[in-house]
């Protein structure tokens, strides 16, 4: 008997997340932000203590420097309710930390790697990854060591009996090479935003990103900010608005919609369930401040639900 619902692989780090400021940076001037939050970063982890919020039993496996970021990083997990026992603590690196620029509806990031540059396959105990039913990796493309063995950690998370998930993040080099689509074959659910899907596929439409990644894997879920989601599943094409709300912070907004998708998908696997969930997820997350602390609770969304009857398929 699994003790897990999810295992989440991945980056680790601390954000800086300066708000309130009248616009972007500019070179040889100072802008000042009326506000600041340091908290637990990553799309990986952001997504972990999402989806444990919403009553999954979650763990993680990754690596962190031995630094007060890391200390703040785990010490953050632990209190959502995340196990970390498969997280690495070491001494030789520092841990990662992304300055995060939040403006209502968008936001711009810089990130020092850190010990997310240096985790791989090899720091993965594979019996640690038999406790759970599911496993997902965020940030494919911002952690190069991991990437090179990631098909690798796929096809042994199959062969294992874990259904799978991956959201590919963006690829900071801008090359977008093919060594993803060798993963996506041992890949159930793939979870790229719109500007991803073009890049990954070298189209420019989704309809035709569909047609090209369908041959790596059959359920596609991409999400377009305020155009809402588009998903191929099994041969259909399924498209869904977005929820009406006053937004405050886009911040993990779409690791918020990735784990309410996956909270109802890998126990049930009714997709258009699980893209409601996920849809309302992500917009109540943009209605708070901070993406590891905007995810709601189970009893949120179906208050939500009450008070959004709209139906979102179009």
């Amino acid at each position: 008997m699994t003790a897990l619902d999810i295992i989440v692989v991945g980056e680790l780090n601390a954000d800086l997340i300066l708000q309130d400021m009248p616009s972007l940076p500019e070179m040889g001037k100072e802008k000042l932000a009326g506000n600041m939050t340091l908290t637990m970063g990553s799309a990986s982890a952001i997504l972990a203590t999402n989806i444990a919020r919403l009553g999954q039993k979650v763990g993680f496996t990754g690596k962190l420097g031995d630094d007060l970021f890391g200390k703040l990083v785990l010490e953050t997990l632990q209190s959502r309710n995340v196990g970390t026992e498969g997280i690495l603590i070491d001494e030789q690196v520092q841990t990662g930390v992304t300055v995060v620029l939040s403006f209502p509806d968008d936001y711009a990031m810089v990130t020092h790697m850190g010990a997310m540059a240096d985790f791989s396959v090899d720091d993965i105990d594979f019996s640690y990854l038999r406790k759970a039913i599911h496993l997902h990796l965020s940030s494919f493309y911002l952690q190069p060591k991991l990437r090179s063995g990631a098909a690798e950690l796929f096809e042994k998370a199959k062969d294992l009996g874990l259904t799978t998930s991956l959201d590919p993040g963006w690829d900071p080099a801008e090359t977008w090479e093919e060594d993803l689509l060798e993963t996506l074959h041992f890949v159930d659910v793939f979870l790229p935003n719109k500007q991803e899907a073009f890049h990954i596929s070298g189209t420019t439409q989704l309809q035709d990103a569909f047609e090209v990644l369908n041959n790596f894997t059959d359920t596609i879920v991409a999400t377009q900010g305020s155009k809402g989601v588009l998903c191929y599943h099994q041969g259909e094409t399924i498209a869904a608005s977005v929820y009406q709300v006053e937004p405050q912070d886009t911040t993990g907004a779409g690791d918020s919609f990735n784990a309410g998708f996956l909270s109802q998908w890998l126990h049930q696997q009714d997709i258009r369930r699980a893209i409601k969930y996920g849809s309302a997820c992500g917009a109540i997350a943009t209605t708070k401040l901070g993406g590891s602390t905007a995810s709601p609770t189970p009893e949120e969304v179906e208050q939500f639900f009450s008070a959004h009857p709209e139906d979102i398929f179009v």
